[in-house]
């Protein structure tokens, strides 16, 4: 997000022109980072303000490049030291000063729960590698559960830094064959060009690949990003050709770009569109979008060009990287502090954080920027860059720290109307509670997206392999969430007790459509029928199926997608088929039904007010599948609802007893799956008496 300040020079008869200010571009930075900024403030009309970072990207692609391209034309190399100070000085400062601030506003305003998890997000962020952190953390399903990040927004920042570590070394490479072949125009478009076009077929042809494989690495993953900087690049190596377009070619080539951008916001979504999941083909368009408006501006002014040039656009185009770094900690913190979602907030805390921007725009950026010491002395910019972002550890390290917390405030056992609360000692304890799970993701009992084998069966079998008694529990994440209770329930009554899982994998008989995946979730049918295959080989007495409500929230069928009242109808039938096939194998079979999920993380709301009954929530009355197919299945199935005791009364409880219920927003802790161990007893030892 370089911004070019240079005046506007006729183009020298060199390979490459030298760089001037282009005032459109920096009306086209704000179009980008007010788009960015609508989308996450949550106004209307914009479902794909997310790709204002595509436009950035391109943008920064092509100012880096057209500067790195004029000091090769004019030195025959590019100065690793100087590029990178300068980076420094223009990137450092400021993200440095808004993620410390950001560190100590969560310590001030959010759960004390969510302070080492976001510590741990800005020591990435502060490294530029955030993107590989969140790409993590959404692709592991149970470490995605969780509210955004306040630096989530750090992930575009590490892309380009990551590139530009990289880009330099490339351009530095190819110059050397460039002079090797006598500095001519022609070897010019040649090396530059074909090394441009290649790093652009080879990344987008990655990006569409894990886009359908692992969703998570193409959208935040610097490879599969790559080729969209490297499409500002080719614009860059390409402007003494672009000088020769007439002005009505220009004009054209610019109105196209504007409607694609205009589509792209409009039409796309994060999740994907079309059946695909994004970047994949998707982004082509506003990348394409923001390469024809760049070379729109490449030569004599325009209609387009004047109004992407007037000044209340270029100025916040100036300010657009603080812009960019500041709007999203505050809107998420912000509606943390203050509670609520609400319009008139919203656009009150994107107010504050252009306040913010221009502040450290004029304070800090901009003097720092062009300070005299550091200009002349480019080793100092990187020392200071290295000295600041070491500063974020203390920091980190302050505002994590928080207590245990392992006392609330719980109505007494058969209290009566108006029976004062009384403090009670909980268990787990709050910061332990999210990590309060079974041994089964450990133990390879528990597997994620990709893996398509089954565990193995002996690692994954608790209690006695020889007992006269055998029960499995297959599910998907639920089915390692319940777990300790049928583990618990063999121990007492000397079963040998099974646990295999697979997240968001139903053990209906149907294909999930998974937006991550951006596709049919086909690798969860590979694992169910392999497992209720060896399933059937081995013969156990009794498997208790688990299954959340949101694994078939949506399901792929014949190319669309079925959602809604049409999911429940398949997803019921799907699972008696399951049922009715290891019922016609001899084997009892027990229905676990869904937690009901939580509107909020409730470890943080007892964090916050250290009171119980503040943080209970409605049954929310979802249709559920289990209990349908097991009234479709009467004496076929039993159905063992652990709602029953986390929300008697339909109403959903933090704590029961002096047990915390949930580790986060939908799996019940290991400590309260234990409590239910009597319920999974009783609804197998009923059908093993059938």
């Amino acid at each position: 997000m370089t911004v070019v300040a240079e005046r506007r020079v006729l183009p020298a008869r060199t390979p490459t022109a030298r760089p001037w200010r282009r005032d459109d571009i920096q009306g086209l930075r704000a179009v980008a980072v007010t788009t960015v900024v609508a989308y996450h403030a949550g106004m209307p009309f914009v479902p794909g303000g997310f790709v204002g970072v595509d436009l950035f990207f391109v943008l920064s692609g092509f100012l880096i490049t057209q500067l790195l391209l004029h000091e090769v034309a004019t030195t025959g190399t590019v100065s690793l030291r100087q590029f990178w100070a300068r980076r420094a000085r223009r990137i450092i400062p400021v993200s440095v000063l808004v993620l410390v601030t950001t560190m100590l506003a969560v310590r001030a305003f959010m759960s004390p729960l969510d302070r080492k998890a976001i510590g741990t997000d800005v020591l990435w962020s502060a490294l530029f590698s955030g993107n590989w952190r969140f790409a993590q953390q959404q692709t592991d399903y149970l470490a995605s559960d969780r509210d955004p990040s306040p630096v989530l927004h750090y992930w575009s920042l590490g892309v380009e830094e990551q590139f530009y570590l990289v880009w330099p070394l490339l351009l530095v490479t190819i110059a050397v064959v460039w002079r090797l072949a006598g500095r001519r125009r022609k070897a010019y478009a040649v090396t530059f060009g074909g090394a441009f076009v290649a790093v652009n077929v080879l990344s987008l042809a990655y990006c569409v690949h894990t886009t359908a494989t692992n969703q998570p690495y193409a959208f935040f993953g610097t490879p599969a990003r790559a080729w969209q900087l490297a499409a500002g690049a080719l614009v860059a190596v390409a402007v003494p050709a672009l000088l020769r377009l007439s002005g009505r070619a220009r004009a054209g080539l610019g109105a196209i770009g504007v409607a694609l951008f205009a589509l792209s916001v409009g039409l796309l979504d994060e999740a994907g569109t079309g059946g695909l999941g994004y970047p994949s083909w998707l982004a082509i368009a506003p990348t394409l979008a923001g390469v024809l408006l760049v070379v729109s501006g490449t030569g004599p002014y325009s209609r387009l060009n004047r109004l992407l040039s007037i000044r209340p656009l270029t100025y916040v185009g100036d300010l657009s990287f603080s812009i960019y770094l500041w709007h999203w900690p505050v809107l998420v913190i912000g509606m943390v502090a203050l509670d609520t979602r609400a319009l008139p907030v919203r656009l009150g805390l994107v107010a504050l954080a252009l306040g913010l921007s221009v502040a450290s725009h004029r304070l800090l950026e901009e003097r720092v920027r062009r300070a005299r010491v550091l200009v002349t002395h480019p080793r100092l910019s990187i020392a200071i860059g290295a000295a600041l972002v070491a500063a974020t550890i203390p920091v980190v390290a302050y505002a994590s720290q928080t207590e245990t917390i392992d006392h609330v405030l719980v109505a007494p056992e058969r209290a009566s109307a108006g029976t004062p609360l009384v403090s009670r000692h909980v268990t787990p304890s709050l910061e332990a509670a999210a990590t309060d799970a079974g041994p089964y993701k450990d133990l390879g009992c528990h597997v994620g997206f990709k893996q398509l084998t089954l565990p193995d069966w002996g690692t994954c079998t608790f209690g006695d392999p020889k007992a006269g008694t055998s029960v499995v529990v297959l599910g998907d994440s639920i089915g390692g969430a319940i777990a300790p209770a049928v583990v618990e329930a063999g121990k007492q009554h000397g079963w040998a007790v099974t646990v295999w899982a697979k997240s968001r994998c139903p053990m209906a008989d149907v294909t999930k459509y998974d937006p991550e995946l951006g596709g049919a979730y086909t690798a969860c049918d590979t694992f169910r029928a392999a497992a209720l295959q060896a399933i059937e080989q081995r013969h156990p007495d009794v498997v208790v199926l688990a299954m959340s409500r949101l694994s078939t929230g949506e399901l792929a069928t014949d190319g669309s997608v079925a959602e809604g009242r049409d999911a429940v109808d398949l997803a019921t039938r799907g699972l008696e088929h399951t049922v009715e096939r290891l019922r016609s194998a001899g084997i009892g079979v027990v229905l676990s039904d869904s937690p009901n999920r939580a509107p909020f993380f409730p470890t943080s709301c007892l964090a916050k007010t250290r009171d119980a009954a503040r943080c209970t929530f409605p049954l929310d009355r979802q249709p559920s599948v289990m209990a349908a197919a097991a009234r479709a299945l009467p004496g076929e199935a039993g159905l063992v609802d652990a709602n029953a005791t986390a929300c008697p009364r339909s109403r959903c409880l933090p704590v029961v007893g002096d047990v915390v219920v949930y580790r986060d927003k939908l799996h019940f802790t290991r400590t309260f799956a234990l409590t239910l161990a009597g319920r999974f007893a009783a609804g197998i030892e009923a059908q093993l008496g059938r």
